[in-house]
């Protein structure tokens, strides 16, 4: 079959990449920033079960959730299919790309033949571009591009199990239904909702709240897990580099609000996104300090981490209300 033609796009986020490329097949050029921003992208969870080794930090919507409402902001028809058999999968997507549809798939990378990661995530997102012979290829993001893997190798990823895995799950853009000229009042209507949502979290480990959560249990006893030096390293690096854009996705979010201004011209975007630049940096702060720490630094790194974040519940509750108000 080969691999369909489009000028790939390799982004920060694994989901918002592969929507980017996915909707570059349906001829819809929009920028990462604003596929996130439509997605409702922004978000904050505090996660930290006794199964799990470190504590989680989440700076966007629950996987699958951007890709929704991004093509619902858009207009678009998004076309799901999920089954548990790697024959009907397999099949399913064979079907798509001979029809020229990019993919969207959701695995866990570790199984895929060019990947090296020493852990599995099971909500890991690429486009599916073409196959050849025994071997699909696929959009990854900026630091991998685009990279080839056998039919093997992806059955096993598709089908992965674990935390916030879906076995085979795949989507399609349809074709039809996108106005560019709704595009001001979707950005409107995104930033509502992910202001409201953030704001009125149902519990407290969801947004403001989760940040003000956050501080309190650094400091009562972060320092205090097996290894808390490799701990905060890796807690530090996945706020960083774990796709992320920086900045705990703040950076995407600053960016999007930027693009929400040029198209709407409400001044409190403008603003909003001058002041998500300056948390973004704050976020990056708190994640050097943590990824920088080892042993016997920990107690103190925490401690300065966790005044950071506190301050930081304030200040994106106070931007996301401002931001809230603009976009009634």
């Amino acid at each position: 079959m080969g691999v369909i033609d489009i000028t790939p796009f390799s982004g920060d986020h694994c989901e918002s990449t592969a929507l980017v490329n996915m909707l570059r097949n349906r001829g819809i050029d929009l920028s990462e920033p604003m596929v996130f921003g439509l997605g409702q992208g922004l978000s904050f969870l505090y996660w930290h079960s006794r199964q799990m080794p470190a504590p989680f930090l989440a700076g966007r919507v629950k996987p699958d959730q951007l890709m929704r409402n991004a093509a619902r902001a858009l207009g678009l028809d998004l076309r799901e299919r999920q089954t548990a058999s790697r024959t009907k999968a397999e099949a399913h997507l064979l079907d798509a790309l001979d029809h020229g549809d990019v993919v969207g798939l959701k695995l866990d990378r570790y199984h895929l033949d060019y990947a090296h990661e020493d852990h599995h995530f099971a909500a890991h997102y690429v486009a599916c571009i073409g196959y050849e012979d025994d071997t699909f290829v696929v959009v990854e993001t900026s630091s991998l591009g685009i990279r080839s893997t056998s039919r093997q190798s992806m059955a096993e990823a598709r089908s992965a199990k674990g935390p916030m895995s879906s076995r085979n799950l795949s989507f399609v853009v349809g074709p039809d239904g996108y106005d560019p000229a709704t595009l001001a009042k979707s950005c409107r209507s995104s930033i509502r909702t992910t202001a409201r949502e953030f704001l009125r979290p149902p519990i407290s480990n969801l947004g403001f709240k989760g940040i003000a959560k956050t501080s309190s249990v650094m400091r009562k006893g972060w320092d205090r897990l097996d290894n808390p030096g490799h701990v905060l390293t890796l807690v530090g690096n996945s706020m960083e580099d774990g796709g992320t854009g920086g900045g705990l996705f703040r950076t995407l979010w600053a960016r999007f609000l930027e693009e929400a201004h040029g198209l709407t011209g409400i001044a409190a975007y403008e603003h909003g996104a001058t002041e998500y630049h300056r948390i973004s940096e704050r976020w990056t702060e708190v994640a050097n300090l943590l990824r920088e720490a080892d042993d016997s630094t920990a107690p103190a790194a925490l401690d300065e981490a966790a005044a950071i974040v506190n301050e930081l519940a304030t200040e994106e509750q106070k931007a996301m209300a401002e931001l809230e108000e603009a976009s009634r």
